[in-house]
């Protein structure tokens, strides 16, 4: 009797033992990519259009609403209502090499389904706005590098502009479906360590 309940403690500590390694292994990809982009941008040649905030920041700003944009109008998408996101057995309880092939993986989700929507801004009116305002904030970018920049930097800024939008759209992909990922996987615990995270920054912001 003992040594059946000694074994089911094994395992138990096995599962949660795996389930943080995994879980440290997804959240190190996204810190380890945006360490490789802060290397990039140290180098010579790009350090300055990365030194402009006009012409970055709006296209990260943009990288990210496309990134969710990309999810929303996606058919295949994997749902995102928090009864999904917690449903045993549902689109989110998967192994984490799963998760990495079928539902994080930027590519699974093109622009396709975006098409229909510039086209026709009447078939959905929330994407519709979301596109615009990607369109506004590249606009700004470009057009602050026209005017901030000037030879390698403008030709580096350029390049960078859509380089840091896409990359800022994958981040998001990635991000957001380990969140809910997360959640699944944690249940319970998720929610109170986000309502911790959540009371920190509340507290911080007041002081």
């Amino acid at each position: 009797m003992v040594d059946g309940e000694f074994e089911r403690l094994l395992d138990w500590v096995g599962v949660l033992a795996l389930k943080a390694i995994s879980g440290g292994f997804l959240i190190a990809m996204p810190v380890v990519a945006l360490a490789l982009l802060g290397w990039l941008h140290r180098l010579p040649n790009l350090r300055g259009y990365w030194h402009v905030p006009i012409v970055t920041r709006p296209a990260v700003v943009a990288g990210a609403l496309l990134g969710w944009a990309v999810l929303y109008a996606n058919p295949h998408s994997p749902s995102f209502r928090i009864s999904a996101i917690f449903e045993v057995g549902g689109v989110w309880d998967l192994p984490w090499t799963f998760f990495l092939q079928y539902r994080a993986d930027p590519a699974l989700y093109g622009y396709d389904a975006l098409l229909p929507v510039i086209q026709s801004p009447d078939i959905a009116p929330i994407l519709a706005l979301v596109m615009l305002g990607i369109t506004i904030l590249l606009g700004i970018s470009i057009i602050a590098a026209l005017v901030y920049l000037k030879g390698i930097d403008l030709a580096a800024g350029l390049v960078g502009i859509v380089f840091l939008c896409l990359f800022s759209q994958v981040v998001t992909v990635y991000a957001i479906t380990l969140v809910a990922y997360t959640f699944n996987t944690l249940n319970f615990w998720a929610a109170a360590v986000a309502l911790v995270i959540l009371q920190y920054y509340r507290k911080a912001a007041a002081h």
